[in-house]
Formats: structure tokens, C-alpha cells, sequence
């Protein structure tokens, strides 16, 4: 188990580099156009769940966990507005940033490393 843990922490450290990444693409998206802040705000969201749901399985505390956080991007798809492949940019971007800023807090408040 405690292999599994490190995983998590592993991820936790390279956090900051994937949301100043997500950061990056927001920019360039932004340049695009085409933002659905309703389609962010969920995509947001499904990634910090998926995140908090892996962070779980790999604390020890089931396999469902890991099976529900790989489905929880199927969420995201299955629920935006998709009307071009811009916005498809932006829901995967957003899941992203969701995830690994939800990494990033784990880090900083329960790592303190």
C-alpha cells in the first residue's frame, strides 16, 4: 500500500507544473474564443473529483474508487455543450486544471513538505 501512496505524492509534486501549464492553454484558448463558463465550471470540477477520488484509491480505501475516478471524465463529455472542437479543447483543458489543482492543494495542506 505504501507504494500506491507514493503515486499520489509523486503526482502532488509535479502539480504545479500541469496548472501553469492548464494556465498557458487557457491563454491561448482564450485568444480563440469560444468559452462556456458553464462547460469550465464542470469540467473544473469533474477534475477535482476524479483527483480526489484516485488520491482515495491510493490511500488504501478501495478499488471502486479507482474505477470511478477513471469514469469520472466520461462525465465531463457526456454532460458539456459541444458544438465545435474548441470547445472540446476547453473541457479537456479545464478537467485537467481541475485535477491537478486539486493535487496541488492535497501538497500544499497535507503534504507540507
Amino acid at each position: 500500500m505504501q507504494e500506491t501512496q507514493k503515486i499520489g505524492e509523486s503526482l502532488a509534486n509535479k502539480a504545479i507544473w500541469a496548472v501553469l501549464g492548464c494556465g498557458a492553454l487557457f491563454v491561448v484558448l482564450v485568444m480563440n474564443g469560444g468559452l462556456n463558463i458553464g462547460n469550465v465550471v464542470l469540467s473544473l470540477s469533474i477534475g477535482a473529483l476524479s483527483a480526489a477520488l484516485l488520491l482515495a484509491y491510493w490511500h488504501g480505501k478501495g478499488g471502486s474508487f479507482f474505477i470511478f475516478g477513471l469514469g469520472a471524465p466520461m462525465l465531463a463529455i457526456i454532460f458539456s455543450d459541444l458544438p465545435n472542437f474548441l470547445s472540446l479543447a476547453w473541457v479537456i483543458n479545464s478537467f485537467f486544471c481541475g485535477f491537478s489543482v486539486l493535487l496541488l492543494l492535497y501538497k500544499l495542506v497535507l503534504l507540507r513538505n
